[in-house]
């Protein structure tokens, strides 16, 4: 019998990489439209390098966002200890307890700690893309003010979620995809590789158009805008999150529809 050429080892060996990595990170939520109106949008982190602050503190009148949720590919999780300094390590935590001061006892170090913590809940990863007209390669006048405008969609809708979470207690924040670093937090020694997560999250194909690595999403191609937010919130919490950002979208539509 004849043995399997190259190409087929190949593949055999392509799909059981796929396997293994399908096993490393778990999709929790799968990609899902959110729609949103009248969303807040603030002026933070570096955003377009400080262009359009005259807009910062206005509404976006809509947001379309396509979502989903993971948990953290072990790849990525060794990234986000360098990318997020200020998320709390709880294996480090509970390694060093902080020592009662002269006239504190240990339950108000325990209480002080406690209060200045985000609660411990699993790291996890919210991919996001908007659909584009223009391709987002492309160094056209019509593409660099679509560029802008998903920036702040994404910014917008992140902002909304954020802020309910962190309400709550919980950590969230999100990467400024202009630079790869977290908006909210402080920055750390390595930036986010969106393409990279993509891939390790969602399994999505790249195409590499000169030195760099473009994601393909499976409907929309190479017109998208990607974009990534993290939060150590439970699924539940994150969910309610979203959807009290998407009421605001039903609310619009229910005003138009009673006129």
């Amino acid at each position: 019998a004849s043995s399997p050429s190259k190409e087929n080892k190949e593949k055999v060996k392509g799909e059981k990489g796929t396997e293994k990595m399908s096993r490393k990170t778990a999709k929790l939520v799968e990609p899902t439209m959110s729609r949103a109106c009248h969303v807040p949008f603030v002026l933070q982190g570096t955003f377009l390098d400080g262009k359009d602050k005259h807009e910062s503190g206005t509404t976006l009148d809509r947001v379309e966002i396509e979502y989903s949720v993971h948990t953290l590919h072990p790849i990525i999780e060794r990234h986000c200890k360098h990318i997020f300094p200020g998320v709390i390590n709880k294996q480090k935590d509970k390694d060093t307890r902080k020592e009662p001061k002269e006239g504190e006892s240990s339950n108000d170090v325990e209480k002080s700690e406690k209060k200045n913590k985000f609660p411990q809940y699993p790291l996890l990863c919210i991919p996001t893309f908007q659909h584009t007209n223009s391709d987002m390669l492309e160094f056209t006048e019509s593409a660099e003010k679509e560029k802008d405008l998903k920036l702040k969609g994404f910014y917008a809708w992140c902002q909304a979620v954020c802020q309910r979470l962190r309400k709550k207690g919980f950590w969230a924040d999100y990467i400024d995809p202009c630079s790869g670093y977290p908006v909210l937090g402080d920055s750390g020694s390595s930036t986010y590789n969106e393409v990279e997560g993509m891939q390790l999250l969602l399994r999505y194909r790249h195409s590499q158009v000169g030195m760099c690595k473009v994601i393909l999403h499976p409907r929309w191609g190479q017109r998208i805008y990607p974009a990534s937010m993290f939060s150590m919130a439970p699924l539940d919490e994150i969910k309610k999150a979203i959807k009290e950002v998407e009421d605001t979208y039903k609310e619009e539509h229910k005003k138009k529809d009673q006129e």
